[in-house]
């Protein structure tokens, strides 16, 4: 087909305004099908992206099987066909495709568009896996900037102060109030905020209760000077919605000057930072120096060697497995996997002195992911001994907020081959700081393939459960501090009661932690539970040891 046939005699013209238009969409990709001849107008960016010619193409969507994931083929094939039949037009597509790497999450937006008596099929590719540099919600710098700027200061070894703030509370928002109460307050402190930036001054959003800043050639003085600007600011309490909102917040800082570090530990360094200011209720402004002086450099030291480890294709890290048993027998039916560190000369470390520092950096995801497929790993061998068993591993936040994290743990069930509805995902403590609806949004999709969810530490925190109320949880975990007193006060009775009667009444399983001996467990059976857990089955072991027990519990 000639091309001036292609935009019925105004090739020019129609050409350059598509190629145009793709051009200044970013992340945005567009073809233009003729429906009647079956040929594609492919615009050189969206070319570039899919490692194809550009130009005009018969029989386009048939060569770009080739681009799309193995796994998303016929799904990819009978979607498309559609489409070109002008039907399902309005109904979401998410395939995965790229040009040398194949999992890019690519959404379809679909339309025809009639001119005369000829059909045109608009596709608009989006790159669901690109973040954008501005915050949609706030019109601030988004986190992806900030590390964008990190990097650059770090590469020409520029002196630069970095303060990280969080809002106390700010999470509970959505519970007490409601989602549309918590973006409207996110608004309210971009508003804030977004006056406080100049030339030597950016401010970013870093999810809902955190902001940083990045004060170019500032020293400590100045940081601290800046951080008065930032109460002052906030010094006026919000008002929305009917509802006084009074901002708390802790900080941490951090100064560069001739930095030889990566992002990753300027991010660990300002998190690790952020949580002691909290734990410490501070007021003032916590800089990471303070406390390498107040720790004498010893632990901080540890960590940056667990970190690299993380770093390191997970170097030293291991999994242990405790059995999970019924409670009417004690027969182990499943086993919750708990990430381990051991290397000489540090020995074996125990999990509470590094899991909470490494929840707040972005490395947790490589390691929660390092641990699942462990996991999934091993369990192929216990259900060798008993086909019914489960297995449970903790995902973290950095895990769930990350777009492609369902695509990952389906990726990691189809390598190891591990039949889904044998795998519960536990929700931790910290991901009770990411928005309902993000979590139930990746809980959505997976329980859609059969991966059980429960909510670990039930009963602790403020906001267990509200949250157990509104997320799609398939089971409890009743954490072991309502567990261990229980035969000597009535107040933790009458708790745990009332847990597993709500479990039982919203017909989802419940397991109690921290069962320790057999008094416990004779009372504990009266209760009603689903599950129980502890030391006096056993305490967490390798996998080489949990198939000699479940081998010799058949």
């Amino acid at each position: 087909m000639k091309q001036e046939d292609f935009w019925m005699g105004d090739a020019d013209f129609f050409a350059g305004m598509m190629s145009k238009v793709t051009d200044l969409s970013k992340n945005l990709y567009l073809l233009v099908t003729d429906l009647q001849k079956n040929q594609t107008f492919v615009p050189e960016k969206t070319a570039e992206f899919l490692g194809m010619e550009a130009g005009y193409s018969l029989n386009f969507y048939q060569k770009l099987t080739a681009h799309v994931h193995p796994y998303d083929i016929p799904e990819y094939e009978e979607a498309m066909g559609k489409r070109l039949k002008k039907e399902a037009l309005s109904e979401p597509l998410y395939i995965r495709m790229g040009k040398e790497n194949l999992d890019y999450m690519m959404g379809f937006s679909t339309d025809v568009l009639r001119k005369e008596n000829r059909e045109y099929l608009i596709v608009v590719l989006k790159n669901e896996n690109a973040l954008q540099e501005i915050d949609a919600q706030t019109d601030l710098y988004s986190q992806v900037k900030f590390e964008e700027h990190i990097k650059d200061y770090l590469a020409t070894r520029r002196k630069v102060a970095v303060l990280e703030i969080e809002f106390d509370h700010m999470n509970d928002m959505n519970i007490l109030y409601g989602t549309n109460y918590s973006e409207q307050m996110q608004r309210e402190i971009g508003l804030r905020f977004i006056y406080m930036m100049d030339a030597d001054t950016a401010v970013y959003r870093m999810n809902s209760s955190n902001f940083a800043f990045i004060l170019r050639d500032a020293d400590r003085e100045e940081a601290e000077a800046y951080m008065e600007k930032i109460k002052d600011t906030l010094k006026e309490n919000a008002y929305i919605d009917g509802h006084f909102f009074e901002f708390k917040i802790y900080a941490s800082g951090l100064i560069l000057d001739d930095y030889k570090g990566d992002i990753s530990t300027v991010q660990s360094k300002l998190e690790y930072t952020l949580e002691k200011a909290r734990e410490r209720r501070s007021t003032g402004i916590l800089f990471f120096n303070d406390l390498v002086l107040s720790y004498g450099g010893m632990d901080l030291d540890l960590m940056k060697i667990i970190h690299q480890s993380v770093l390191n294709h997970c170097d030293g890290f291991y999994v242990e497995y405790q059995p999970i048993v019924t409670s009417e027998d004690g027969k182990i039916m499943g086993a919750e996997a708990l990430v381990r560190w051991k290397k000489e000369p540090y020995g074996a470390i125990p999990p509470g002195l590094f899991i909470d520092w490494l929840e707040n950096d972005p490395s947790m995801y490589d390691l929660g992911n390092f641990v699942l497929e462990q996991a999934l790993w091993d369990s192929k061998l216990f259900l060798q001994q008993n086909p019914d068993f489960f297995i449970n591993v903790n995902v973290s936040a950095k895990q769930l907020e990350r777009p492609d994290f369902c695509r990952v743990v389906l990726e990691l069930l189809d390598k190891t081959e591990f039949p889904v509805r044998h795998l519960c995902l536990e929700i931790t403590e910290r991901c009770r700081s990411l928005p309902v609806s993000v979590i139930n949004e990746r809980m959505a999709v997976l329980r859609g393939y059969g991966i059980k969810f429960a909510m670990d530490d039930f009963g602790t925190g403020s906001s267990s459960s509200a949250m157990a109320l509104e997320m799609l949880i398939d089971e409890i975990k009743i954490d072991m501090s309502f567990i261990r007193k229980i035969l000597v006060n009535k107040k933790n009775k009458a708790i745990v009661k009332s847990m597993v009667d709500f479990a039982n009444a919203a017909n989802i399983k419940s397991c109690l932690e921290g069962v320790e001996n057999k008094a416990l467990e004779d009372y504990l059976r009266t209760v009603g539970a689903t599950w129980f857990q502890g030391y006096y089955y056993s305490k967490p072991v390798g996998a080489d040891e949990l198939e000699i027990l479940l081998s010799a519990k058949k």
